[in-house]
């Protein structure tokens, strides 16, 4: 299965309070349980092919033993919709929390084995340890 990653407010919080730049509740579990899967990065940070950024602002908020983790997740290119560079030929999950209604509606006629879940770490800041026994 392929993995979809965005990082700001879907691994790292991005609102404005106490809670911004800090990792996901969860997220040291989240990265390990994406090892059996090929991952991107489909991120603003990454967006034109080049994975330094994402990289970086991940390694900062885990620990060294998953950096290795981190530089295994592969970059992506993508102009106006990060549909673009999904594989729609393979079974995936993409997620984000700012998706689109243009690549909402890309959904609408994928199989169940084609999929994004909506990160939303405001409402629930636990939401990717509930998600983990998904993966």
């Amino acid at each position: 299965m392929n993995i979809y990653l965005d990082i700001d407010g879907t691994l790292i919080h991005e609102d404005l309070s106490e809670m911004l730049g800090k990792p996901a509740a969860g997220l040291e579990e989240f990265i390990i349980a994406l090892r059996p899967h090929t991952t991107y990065w489909l991120t603003t940070h990454c967006r034109e092919g080049n994975p330094d950024r994402a990289r970086e602002i991940m390694k900062r908020v885990l620990p060294d033993t998953l950096h290795p983790d981190i530089d295994r997740i592969l970059p992506t290119v993508w102009d106006l919709n990060k549909t673009e560079v999904i594989d729609w030929s393979k079974d995936f999950m993409w997620f984000d929390n700012d998706i689109g209604d243009y690549e909402r509606a890309s959904f609408d006629d994928a199989p169940d084995t084609q999929s994004f879940i909506e990160i939303d770490l405001r409402a629930s800041p636990k939401q990717l340890i509930e998600i983990l026994s998904e993966l």
